[in-house]
């Protein structure tokens, strides 16, 4: 409801793990004991939620991707793998092609819903790096009768270089739209863990090489006519969000505290590309 009345145009980010988190039980556990269809109305309900308070304004659903060290906590959780750097590890869409049930309780749970006439709701996959994982997930999808691209609007999450660099695959491979995990790819690119406080100082979003990511991959998704828009901390942050709109981008997803800040500042900078274009077109007429 907060988010809600901030008057946005929609949620860009719903965290599946914050679910489960909230449960206390482990979504493989659900599996094991044979209670597949609780998992799946533990996630429908959450999502319903989200997709209710902002209908028909879309919501962007991300699957599961929560790292060892969290799912470890949770009831059933005893045997997560102990890793070194979990940021780096088993999470995202590598971990759920790895356990496809999970993510096919998760399909099952968009797809009930959407048979309930929620159609806003969109999937975003988290963390991939190469486009045979977007197509698995489609199949996975198929099999349980969600229809990607028709019955929901099918994305991804662009958080590793490797996405970044090689975003015209995914784009071959069919997407919707994509969303900039800033956070990870941050930290990715510079190769520094931001919960680290020894490195900490050196994460910055702002970084040359950080930007022309983004850059680059709006310009690509612009021309194929994928819609794209960022979430993490940089879309809430005003020297960031400037760079984006002048480049291009469809939406940016704030916090909700700072939503009618960046609302203004997006239209101030379109204001300002309007200004100077309508300036261009003059000086060329008088040539």
């Amino acid at each position: 409801p907060k988010a809600a009345a901030t008057g946005a145009d929609g949620v860009g980010l719903l965290r599946t793990e914050h679910m489960m988190l909230s449960t206390g039980v482990h979504p493989r556990k659900f599996i094991i004991d044979g209670e597949e269809d609780k998992l799946v109305d533990t996630i429908a309900e959450g999502v319903l939620k989200v997709a209710d308070e902002f209908y028909p304004k879309p919501v962007w659903y991300r699957t599961l991707d929560a790292p060892t060290d969290e799912f470890i906590t949770l009831e059933g959780g005893e045997n997560e793998p102990r890793e070194h750097n979990p940021m780096l590890g088993w999470r995202g869409i590598r971990r759920e092609l790895d356990e496809p049930e999970i993510l096919k309780a998760e399909f099952k749970a968009i797809k009930k819903l959407h048979e309930e006439g929620y159609t806003n709701i969109g999937v975003m996959l988290p963390l991939l790096h190469k486009p045979e994982e977007l197509r698995q997930a489609k199949e996975i999808a198929r099999s349980v009768g969600l229809e990607p691209h028709k019955d929901v609007d099918f994305g991804m999450m662009v958080e590793t270089p490797a996405a970044a660099i090689i975003i015209e695959d995914f784009i071959e491979e069919g997407l919707d739209f994509v969303s900039f995990g800033t956070n990870d790819l941050t930290q990715y690119t510079l190769a520094l863990d931001r919960n680290n406080e020894l490195v900490a100082k050196h994460y910055t979003e702002a970084h040359p090489a950080v930007l022309k990511l983004l850059v680059s991959v709006i310009e690509k998704c612009n021309k194929a006519g994928v819609t794209t828009s960022i979430c993490g901390q940089a879309g809430s942050k005003p020297e960031i969000v400037e760079k984006l709109v002048e480049a291009g981008i469809d939406s940016i997803s704030a916090n909700t505290d700072a939503v009618e800040t960046i609302r203004k500042l997006v239209a101030k900078v379109e204001k300002k590309i309007m200004l100077n274009a309508a300036k261009k077109a003059l000086r060329n007429e008088k040539d």
